[in-house]
């Protein structure tokens, strides 16, 4: 335990880091976000393949000229989820054939669709350390862990890890760990 309950969590090392970040009082709010947007870039890169997000960009954005019945694409999406291998690649579907049922079309739907999945991801990534946390440290320590992590999540770039996960041209680079090095890179006072 003198580690911190971080360490056993059963994630990634990213959501480690998340998990060190939100629970240390000694990381500020934009290094917890940093880490938590981090680590939804991770799960995008390995959970998503490129051909299921190619296929769910084509259905949404369509051809140039659509025919009479191409306007709403939602029973093709329901069958793709026979080809979806994830939980986040299900997630993606789903949120898809949501954003066109509120009425979205083309790019508008596609990007609403990646954040509410970048989102739902990161949500649920948060409330696997808290349950953690609420296991191996105190009430106290767990509540304020998930009252960080609440903070962080409103700081992240949802957008552009959504832009990240469509590989859009205009996606933002990824994000870098920033490495302290020396005495003059520590809290800012």
């Amino acid at each position: 335990m003198s580690d911190g309950p971080y360490r056993s969590l059963p994630m990634s090392p990213k959501w480690k880091q998340t998990a060190k970040r939100a629970y240390l009082s000694s990381f500020s709010a934009p290094e917890i976000s940093e880490a938590l947007q981090q680590a939804a870039e991770r799960d995008c890169r390995a959970e998503l393949s490129a051909g299921l997000v190619r296929r769910v960009t084509a259905l949404i954005i369509g051809p140039d000229e659509p025919g009479l019945f191409r306007d709403l694409p939602t029973a093709d999406l329901n069958a793709l989820h026979r080809e979806c291998s994830s939980t986040m690649e299900h997630g993606l579907v789903n949120n898809a054939i949501d954003a066109l049922q509120d009425g979205l079309r083309g790019q508008a739907a596609l990007q609403r669709a990646a954040e509410a999945s970048v989102s739902d991801r990161m949500l649920a990534g948060s409330r696997q350390i808290e349950e953690h946390m609420h296991r191996e440290a105190s009430d106290h320590r767990a509540r304020a862990t998930r009252s960080r992590l609440e903070e962080a999540h409103g700081r992240v770039d949802v957008s552009g890890v959504a832009r990240i996960l469509l590989r859009a041209p205009d996606a933002p680079a990824r994000t870098a760990t920033v490495v302290y090095s020396g005495l003059d890179d520590g809290v800012p006072l």
